[in-house]
This record gives C-alpha cells, structure tokens and sequence, in this order.
C-alpha cells in the first residue's frame, strides 16, 4: 500500500479545527498532538538504507548519497552503510565520491539498496602516473600534479609546455618568443638551484627518461603530470632534483573504431611595438643625418600575411585482447617575421595485444617526426629600433643591392634576414617494445625496450648580396653540419602486490640502463662562382684552397648510466599511507671516486577524514596531510668533465713547411667530480569539500641543493690551469603552493567551474666555499656595448638568485648627468656617476628578478552545446631591468634613433647609460592568457559521434607597471631572471579557429 506525503497546510489546518471542535475536552487537545504527530511522521515519508561498494565488492565509505535535487541525504559509514528518510517511493538517489563514477537509483518499493560504483574511467587523474608505476590521486603521499588533455590551454602551441602554464602550482613556463614556431620553452620547477648543472627538469615520454617533446603532436598527449618533490622524483636519480615531467600519450579503446579529426588555422597580430621617433622627429631632434628614405624598419620586418595550420588524424579501436590507435599530423606555420618558418609531418601508432589467457602482454609505441626550420634572428629587432629612419633598406644607387650599412654593430636587418638561408631538416623518431609477463593476478615482470633518434641537417648560406659578403669582399658563405642523436634504453621491472586484511602491499623493483651517443659533421666553404648551387657544392669556393685551412671539423660522445631501484607503497584501512623507494646509480659522467650514488626517499600520508568526529561530514569529504623527504641529484654537466682531456692549440708550421695539429691538456681533471646533491623536504594538505564541490592541495617545501657544480680558481704550478670545475657551493629554495578548483555550479543546462594555482618561491645562494676552494663572489650577465656598463647581476652568499647589482639612483644634477648615492646608501651622499662613481665602492643589491608569487585563474562555463573558458596568470614581485629604456630611452646615445621616452619620461638625464635601479621597473603582471569559445551542435547524424567548433584568441589583454613591451617576453628562469634583453623578437596576439570531429 503507497502512502501520498503530499498533504497541503490549508487541509491540515481544516482537520485540526475540525477534530478539536468535535471533543471539546483536554482528550481533544491531546489527540490533535498526536495527529499533528502522525502527520510529520508521514511528511517525513520511510526510512530507506543499504550498502554502497566499490566494483570488486570491497565497501567504500564517505560517500554522499543524497535525494536528487535536495539537500537530504547522509553519507556512508567505514561499512559502506547509510540510512535516512525519504519522502516517497519516486525519489531519485543520487551516489557520489571521489574516482568513482555517480550513480542514480530510484528507490521504489525497495527498503534495503545494494549500489556497486564503477570506478571513474572518464577522469584520468582519478589515477596518477608516477615514475615506474601509477597510484590512485586520492593516495598519494608526495607533491604529484597531473593536467589531463581536457584541460590544456587551447589553440596552437610550439611546445606542449605551453599548454600546461600557469596550470601546475609552482612551476615556471617561460616564453621570452612564443611566436617564434621555433623557439623552445623555458621551465624551471620550484625555482632556480644550480649554477652550472642545468635547471630544467627531466622528461619521461612513456615511460622512457629523457624523451624529447619535439617528437610529439600536442593532439596525442593524454596528460602531463609533474613530480615536483624530492621523494616522488627519486626514483630518477641524479636526474630528478630539478623535478620530473611525465608525458602519457593517448592510447586506443576496445570497442569499434573510432576516427577522429582535429584541425585549426592560426594567425598572429603584432600586439604592441615600440614607440621611436618618426623620421620627422628623427631629424628635428638632430638625431643624424637625413638620408632621403623614410623608413619603418620594424615594419619591414613584419610579415602581416602569416598563417599557421594544423591537420591531425587518429582512428583508434580494438577487442577485449588487442587494441591499436594510429595518428598522422601536419603543421606548418609562418612566422611574424619575414624569415621565419616551421613545416612538419609525422605520425604516432601504439598497440596492447594480449596473449594466452592473458598471460603475456605486448605493447609498443612507434613514431616519427620531420620538420623543416627556418630561423630568425632576434638582434634584427634591435636593429629596427636604433637604426636611423631615413637610410633605405634598398642602396639607392644600385636598388637591386641591398643597402649595407657600416658601423659598430650596425647592420641592415632586412638584409641579413633576406640574403641568406638558415635553417635546419630535423627527424625524430621513437620506438619501444614492452612485454609484460603476468606470472600471478598480483605478480607481474615487465621488460622495456627502447630507441630515441634525432637527425639534424643543419644548413647556411650566405649569398654575395649578404653584409658580411659585401664587407668582407666575398663571393657567398656555406656550410653544412649533420649532427645524431641515438639514445638506447632497456629496464626491467617486477611488480608484487597483496592485502593481509587491512593492509595493502605493493612493491617494484627494478634495472635500468640507458645509453646516449651523439656524433657531428659539419664542413664549410666560402668564396664561390655563384650563388646559384647555395650550400650544395662545397667544393667549388675557393677559401679552403689557402695554406692552413681546413674548414671541416667532426666529434663524437657517449654516456652510460646504470641504475637499481624499488619503491615500497603501504596502506592500511585506506587511512595511513607510507612510501619508500631508493635508486642506486652509476653515471659514466663522474668521476672515478665518485661513479655511484644512493638516492633514497620516503613519504607518508594520513586521511585525518577517516576519524569518526568526521564520518558523514558534508563540509569535510575528504582532508588527508602528507609529509615526505627525498633525496635527488643534478648531473647536467658536459661529459667527460672529470676526465683528463687533450685540447687542440692550433695549427703551426713545423721546420718542414707542413701545417701541424697542436695538442696539450685541456682541463684540470677531477677524480672526486659528482652530481649535485638536493635534500627536500615537502608537507602537504590534500582536501574535498562541501560535496566535492571543492578539491585541492596546498604544500610547503625546503629544498637544499649541495655540492653545487662551478668553475673555481685554483693555483697555477698545484694544477695546470687555473679554473677546476669542482663540487661546493649551496643554493636553497623555500615555498608554499597552493592548488583549487571549485565546482561553482552543476545543472542539466549549465555548469561553472573555477580554479587557482598560487606560489610563493624564494631561492638564495648559502654558501659558495669549503675547506679546499673558496669563492667570494660571481658576476653575471655583462651588458652590450657600446658603453661597458658593466654586469647586471652578482651572485653572493645569502643573496637571492637572480639579484640585480648596481647603483642606487639619486636623481640628476643641472646638467642632467645621473647622481647616484655613495657607498649605495641613500641619503648618505649624491655623486656623479660618470665622473665620480667607484664600482667596487657604490654598488649594491638594487633588486631581483626571479617573480616571487605567481597566480593563475581559470573559468569553465558550459550551456547547452556552448563551451566558454577564461585563463587569466599573473606573476609579483619582481623587478625587469629595461635595457630598452637603458639604451634607447636616453638623450646620450649618439646617432641612433631613439624612444620616445627619451624626450619625455627620460628627458631630464642628459648623460650616458648607468646600471642604477632607474631603469629598473616593476614586472608585475595580471593577464588574460587564454580565451576559447566552443559549440558543440546536436546534428543527428548517427556517423558523427561529436563535433565541436570553437575560436580562441591568446595574449587577449595584460594589465602592468611595465613600460616595455611586454613583461611576458623577459625571461624569468635561470640565474639572470628578469633580463630585459634587446633582441626583443614581436610580442603577438595570436587567433585559432579550429574544428575537432569524432565518427
């Protein structure tokens, strides 16, 4: 029998009135409360309970179980249980946790419910990929961020680094010429820490260490995950301190197959330039002479037709036992500038076969990659802004000449990008082979083999027409280098889990042996008949016919590496987590005393949600506190380093009248020669709330970087030279990061998500000496002439890395020369700083370039077939030295064309450059980085599974102090962050409109 609740107020109102006028005693008093008594036990409808598992039957507590559409519901117990209310026989449960797919069930007539949750396949980062190995998000015990490809930064990039900025707290993306197809990008992880061995982090495509990026189409990544704490990176060894990169590419689904094609067209505005003089200001500042043109270099060097496009093809499919994706692309992209250009075709195929019963497994990846570059050169846009607006690019007595200027570096940048080629023809290739032998359900042995090639054919000629032809009274400059890279690798890994009641086990162990070779060719000509053969007849110049030249050179190198590893996991009653893994490894790099290293790391984790005081909690879904310590290495030095090594010292006549290879000791060689040491430590927080409408981490770390490698002076007569490369110094890097997204709104039409990544990151030099070398102090970055100003950095012990040194401005005297303050204390005394400054005696610490907070926003909005997303990314706190304003911005500069601000901001100095926090500006930045607009139409046409058109535009607006052109094109990696350079290649606005069809 069904019982309605739906009982209106005005008819229990009517029934009460009626009952108490009926009895008229105290009996009718009584008998209405237990009416009204009766009635709210009916509003409240019956009590419903059951059992919620996971799909191999294990029980799965804290899971929401609510009625759908209310706020009703409970949460499951550490059974799996719950029990609660419900107000009729249609209402709707809605089941939900985190990794686990949400279930709807109806309650009916039921009084007990059995739910089976299926574990989420449609969220990648349910399941984490971790070096040799994978762990479920919601137990790990280390700092592990993954970005799945839904989540990439859309449009066209060079990099797919690119597509993960500002998505990973604490890691640094960098593009100082994202428009240059070309052009690599930059990524630091936690900050800067060596000085001489490397500061990038350590790429894993597949499994495989050390992969090359430029190999993969940005279609086929799944997901990229970073490892940045020390006890997650461990298991890479000497290789892991600067963090690890972890690149999954996609792989093929059983079922039918599926074709899927991708394709975008992109073009590039120039979003800001600089503001020079025009000629008729040119010449009314009596800047130079008028020379009769009137030109726009910049201008000139712009390309406004430029177009970009990507075509990309995947059919992928399979059954229970074999599986197989296949995918073709081609990209070619015009650059803004009129030299530069990027084509490039390849294709990636994988499979997974599955053999008797399951026993045997066999997988394999298989891709190549050809590109074809042209390149540019960055200091023709330095050229554009200094050179005087009234020479032609064309010699006007001859205009089918260029125009070749003369004069210290001082060149005609349409010429030197026109009348010459320079590029290179690339090839990457991959393959690796895995046989998996399942020996037990929870016994498995794993072996990997692995080859990574690349070819370059670099190429140059430089034309009769070309400056340094002209200048030097050539005919034409070619040269050609072939240069290979073959990397092999081979591991074997074993894997063995089991569980003993509430306690789970798994454990890896492992070999590793990776070998790299590279090798080079490269010869050169000059003086030719004609232009006509370019760099294809070598022997045809005349130059190398001279007594004493050559013109050809070749070398070869090769590393090893041997490595023993194993990692412990332990998880008890899914509360308490520990993590223990070491890498011992052996490096043909170091030296002989020093050969192998131990690299051990351990972390633990302990769900606080699990205590009672929050079972069932709607606030607290899941809260867990992570605590770890690792120890890596850093060995990006050049090999052979530790080796005594012969150096050739020219050619010389002997008494014969024969040319004679000299050769002598090239280096001090250094027996005791290591990787460099860190020792993290990391503690984290890992939280869900309210529903899991809230997810996130925050984490702080300690990070101490020893043994840091440098070239330190050394007595000459005790060794042969007098620099060593030795093993002392110590760098530090401290700071907070902070990860969240939030679930803002979720209906059947609309849905807004939100997320921020923050950090705050600070890194310093400790210390730079031991008991047998000692070091004081290092300059870096010296800036260009003319002027000498001296370098812009100084590297201390207990200064932050990236720090700026220099003079303290104290404004000008009546003739406009700079005044600086004495001894760098302001307010002690105002000096000349042409006249009277002392290097030694006035410079300070005026300021750091390496950005200490940077922030990260992004917003998804999704109605009906409509798709909006927002990337808004900031970086604070940090200051760019404007070598713009430094040398172009000032009255001073001689026959050069000028800023404007030289005449305005700048007007009242009248004295040449200065290194003086002056010129010294703010670099903080807010921007929209990102905005993508989606329409996924309902067409109805049963052979198209799903289509989406969609638009994004890149660089859309940046709110700034900074009166360059763009603070995003300063580097801030490295140890001279901050580094406004003059070779400013075009800051860009670049519009993508793409399609992306599945059938």
């Amino acid at each position: 029998m069904r019982h309605s609740t739906q009982f209106s107020v005005r008819q229990f109102h009517w029934l009460l009135k009626r009952f108490c006028k009926d009895s008229g005693s105290r009996i009718a008093t009584l008998s209405a409360l237990f009416l009204l008594a009766c009635m709210s036990a009916l509003a409240q409808g019956r009590q419903i309970s059951g059992t919620v598992s996971d799909d191999s039957g294990a029980p799965l507590p804290n899971v929401s179980v609510r009625i759908k559409g209310t706020t009703t519901g409970a949460f499951t117990d550490g059974q799996g249980k719950f029990s609660f209310n419900v107000p009729n026989d249609t209402a709707v449960l809605v089941f939900s946790t985190i990794g686990y797919e949400t279930q709807e069930m109806t309650v009916g007539s039921n009084t007990s419910l059995k739910v089976a949750l299926k574990t989420s396949v449609s969220q990648l980062s349910d399941v984490v990929v971790v070096g040799y190995g994978s762990v479920q998000k919601r137990n790990l015990t280390s700092a592990v961020t993954t970005v799945n490809a839904k989540d990439f930064l859309q449009g066209g990039y060079n990099s797919p680094l690119q597509m993960i900025d500002g998505k990973v707290a604490g890691v640094t993306v960098s593009n100082p010429a994202a428009a240059d197809p070309n052009r690599g990008t930059d990524i630091q992880i936690r900050g800067a820490a060596s000085l001489e061995a490397g500061n990038g982090p350590l790429v894993v495509i597949d499994g495989m260490p050390g992969g090359d990026l430029r190999n993969i189409a940005q279609q086929d990544i799944e997901s990229i995950t970073v490892l940045k704490d020390a006890s997650a990176a461990a298991i890479y060894g000497s290789r892991g301190a600067n963090g690890v990169v972890l690149v999954q590419t996609k792989r093929g689904k059983s079922g039918d197959v599926t074709v899927t094609y991708d394709s975008y067209v992109e073009h590039d505005v120039v979003a800001a330039k600089p503001e020079l003089l025009s000629p008729e200001e040119f010449l009314e500042k009596q800047r130079d002479q008028d020379r009769g043109a009137r030109t726009n270099w910049y201008d000139e060097l712009i390309r406004t037709n430029n177009f970009g496009t990507n075509q990309f093809l995947t059919v992928s499919g399979g059954t229970a036992n074999s599986i197989f994706r296949l995918s073709g692309n081609y990209r070619s992209k015009t650059g803004i500038d009129i030299a530069t250009e990027r084509k490039e075709y390849g294709y990636r195929a994988n499979f997974q076969q599955k053999a008797l019963n399951g026993l045997l497994e066999f997988s394999g990846n298989l891709s190549q990659r050809i590109a074809k570059e042209e390149y540019t050169n960055y200091n023709a846009f330095q050229q554009a802004v200094k050179l005087n607006p009234t020479l032609s690019v064309m010699d006007p007595d001859n205009p089918l000449n260029f125009n070749t200027l003369q004069g210290y570096d001082t060149y005609n940048p349409v010429q030197d990008l026109l009348a010459r080629e320079n590029g290179a023809d690339q090839n990457y290739s991959i393959v690796d082979m895995n046989v998996k032998l399942n020996i037990l359900k929870n016994l498995s042995t794993e072996i990997k083999l692995a080859r990574q090639g690349h070819e370059m054919l670099r190429r140059e000629y430089y034309t009769s027409k070309s400056a340094e032809s002209v200048n030097n009274n050539r005919l034409g400059r070619a040269r050609l280098q072939s240069e290979k890279w073959t990397d092999y690798t081979l591991e074997w890994l074993g894997n063995y889990n089991t569980t003993i009641d509430k306690h789970d086990f798994s454990l890896m162990g492992g070999y590793s042996y990776q070998e790299f070779n590279n090798q080079a060719f490269w010869a050169e000509n000059m003086n030719f008949i004609s232009d006509g053969f370019g760099y294809n007849n070598l022997d045809d110049g005349s130059w190398n016919l001279e007594e004493g030249r050559l013109g050809m050179d070749s070398y070869k190198s090769k590393e090893k590496l041997i490595a023993f590893l194993g990692r412990l996991n332990y998880n008890f009653d899914n509360t308490y987590f520990l993590t223990a893994s070491f890498r011992y490894e052996g490096n043909s790099k170091f030296g002989a005393n020093n050969k192998w290293g131990m690299f051990p790391a351990v972390s633990a984790a302990w769900r606080i949600s699990n205590l009672d005081v929050f079972r069932g909690s709607r606030v607290i879904n899941d809260l867990k506190l992570r605590a770890s310590y690792g120890v890596t290495g850093r060995s990006g030095f050049a090999r052979y380093t530790s080796l005594a090594r012969y150096a050739p010292y020219g050619r010389y006549l002997n008494d014969a009248g024969e040319w004679v290879r000299v050769y002598g000791p090239g280096n001090n060689y250094n027996p005791n020669l290591q990787w460099e040491r860190a020792v993290a430590y990391n503690i984290g927080l890992d939280f869900v709330l309210l529903d899991n409408r809230i997810t996130g981490s925050l984490d702080v770390f300690d990070r101490r970087s020893r043994d840091i490698l440098g070239n330190y002076d050394v007595p000459v007569g005790a060794y042969l030279h007098e620099q060593m490369f030795v093993n002392v110094g110590t760098t530090s890097s401290k700071g907070i990061e902070l990860t969240a997204n939030w679930k803002v709104a979720a209906t059947e039409d609309f849905s807004y998500n939100t997320n921020v990544t923050a950090s705050y990151i600070r890194t310093k030099l400790v210390s730079w000496s031991n008991n047998q070398f000692q070091g004081n102090f290092r300059y870096l970055q010296n800036l260009p002439s003319p002027g000498n100003p001296g370098p812009a950095y100084r590297l201390d012990p207990g200064t932050e890395l990236g720090s700026f040194y220099g003079y303290k401005y104290a404004g000008v005297d009546e003739d406009g020369r700079i005044l600086i303050w004495k001894d760098g204390i302001e307010g002690k005394e105002k000096i000349v700083a042409s006249s009277e400054g002392n290097a030694d005696r006035d410079r300070t610490y005026i300021g750091h370039g390496a950005p200490r907070y940077e922030l990260a926003w992004g917003n998804n909005f999704t109605y009906k077939g409509f798709d909006l997303s927002l990337f808004f990314r900031g970086r604070f706190d940090y200051d760019i030295l404007n070598l713009y304003q430094m040398y172009y911005g000032l009255q001073a500069e001689p026959g050069i064309n000028l800023l404007k601000d030289a005449y305005t901001r700048n007007g009242h100095i009248k004295s040449g450059k200065v290194i003086t926090d002056y010129f010294l500006e703010k670099g903080d930045y807010f921007k929209l980085d990102n905005l993508t607009l989606g329409w996924s139409p309902k067409l109805h046409v049963k052979e198209i599974k799903n289509l989406r058109l969609y638009g994004s535009v890149r660089n859309v607006f940046t709110f700034t102090g900074y009166s360059g052109l763009d603070p995003t094109v300063v580097g801030v990696t490295g140890l001279t962050p901050g580094y406004g350079d003059l070779g400013v290649y075009p800051i860009t606005r670049t519009f993508t409109f793409g399609a992306q069809v599945t059938f």
